[in-house]
């Protein structure tokens, strides 16, 4: 065998190790996650870094991330990435994981429905303000939760005002979403408003990001020959101690 050809044989193996190495890191294992050879940098809470590389078409919004903090497994959804000598990676987890200033290993991404051991639904607490006063929570409960299929978000909130809850006299209440508007688009939902043991009331939620693109704020009344559009401290009712407000709308970003 010449040297020539002993070379071409070395060099064919050494193409196959390196395909097989690509294959181990840039395939979906048994657990629907592709496991990443690239080191991923902390740059912000809610974001990190691939130095070097324009990765972008890797991090379509809504793709699964997993990674290892200080010994803490995390999850979270990408909500947007940005390329300039780096790409950059934005992603949240919600009220439930957020970006350590810490090395990050075990690091994965899925497009997989259900990839293992990913939540599916993250955490939320949204922000209960109001154009006038401020109203406060006290022993009541606020919660949501949100989960993501590519770009679209249902976003699911709950507030039950307690004995505590002081409303006083605010009007225009609005509620934060979980990851800002982005389009023009109008989305609708639903709203469920409760007078504990009094009566029910049904809203159709209408989101829009010219009117504002981080909160819920109009609660449309459907009746016939009605325009309401805000709820207030006394409207559709004197809101009190037990009562409840509760939402659950889709919307992309």
């Amino acid at each position: 065998m010449s040297n020539f050809e002993d070379a071409v044989i070395q060099r064919i193996k050494q193409l196959e190790r390196e395909v097989e190495r690509l294959q181990k890191w840039e395939r979906p294992d048994k657990t629907g996650w592709i496991p990443v050879s690239d080191t991923w940098t902390y740059v912000s809470a809610t974001s990190f870094k691939i130095t070097g590389k324009d990765v972008r078409d890797r991090f379509p919004k809504g793709t699964k991330i997993k990674l290892v903090q200080s010994g803490s497994q995390k999850y979270f959804y990408v909500i947007a990435t940005a390329f300039s000598t780096d790409t950059t990676v934005t992603i949240t987890g919600g009220s439930d994981y957020t970006l350590a200033s810490a090395t990050i290993s075990g690091q994965a991404y899925s497009y997989a429905a259900a990839p293992q051991d990913f939540p599916q639904w993250l955490n939320y607490t949204p922000v209960w303000s109001a154009d006038g006063g401020t109203p406060v929570l006290g022993n009541g409960t606020l919660f949501g939760k949100f989960s993501m299929i590519g770009a679209n978000i249902r976003y699911l909130g709950n507030l039950q005002l307690g004995s505590t809850t002081s409303v006083g006299t605010t009007t225009n209440w609005k509620f934060s979403l979980p990851i800002s508007l982005v389009d023009d688009y109008r989305y609708l939902g639903q709203a469920f408003i409760r007078d504990l043991g009094v009566a029910t009331y049904m809203r159709t939620i209408n989101l829009e990001k010219n009117t504002d693109a981080d909160n819920i704020i109009l609660f449309l009344q459907m009746d016939s020959g009605t325009n309401k559009t805000r709820i207030s401290y006394n409207d559709p009712f004197k809101f009190g101690n037990g009562d409840i407000i509760a939402w659950d709308i889709w919307y992309a970003i």
